[in-house]
């Protein structure tokens, strides 16, 4: 992974997001931001970062739009969805939408790291606190796929 792209509507995470990648992860460059959903589309689109961090609750299209969308356009890309809005409704469309992880705006700079280092290596990483929605939502969606269909 070499590439970052943030999409936050608050400029100060914006800027603090930035200057964490360059002191903790030199390895990767941020090749842009948006605070906005709209730009951050148009820009990830062009530019087919390998990371995106993106917040849920933006102008013009939301968060969970963008994980969509760009998860068709790009099924290798990383998504890292950084919101404090973590609804079980909202935790399941980010699940459901193969986000790579999910962090509470809530957490602590040290579980950001971890999640990611774990995108880096191709793992998942959920805030401790959303974990066990994830688990349920992955177990209700493989119950699902496995009833025939006259239980539908």
């Amino acid at each position: 992974m070499k590439t970052v792209y943030i999409i936050e509507d608050e400029e100060i995470l914006r800027d603090l997001l930035t200057t964490f990648f360059a002191s903790t992860f030199p390895d990767l460059e941020v090749v842009g931001m948006s605070g906005n959903g709209g730009e951050g589309i148009e820009q990830c689109l062009e530019l087919a970062p390998d990371l995106v961090i993106v917040d849920i609750q933006l102008p013009e299209v939301n968060g969970l739009e963008i994980l969509h969308l760009l998860k068709r356009k790009f099924p290798k890309i990383k998504i890292l969805v950084f919101s404090g809005k973590t609804s079980p409704q909202t935790v399941k469309i980010a699940v459901r939408g193969n986000a790579d992880g999910f962090i509470n705006k809530i957490s602590g700079i040290d579980e950001l790291t971890k999640a990611i280092r774990a995108v880096q290596k191709d793992e998942e990483f959920f805030s401790p606190e959303i974990l066990d929605q994830v688990m349920r939502i992955r177990e209700e969606g493989s119950a699902h796929q496995s009833r025939p269909p006259f239980f539908e």
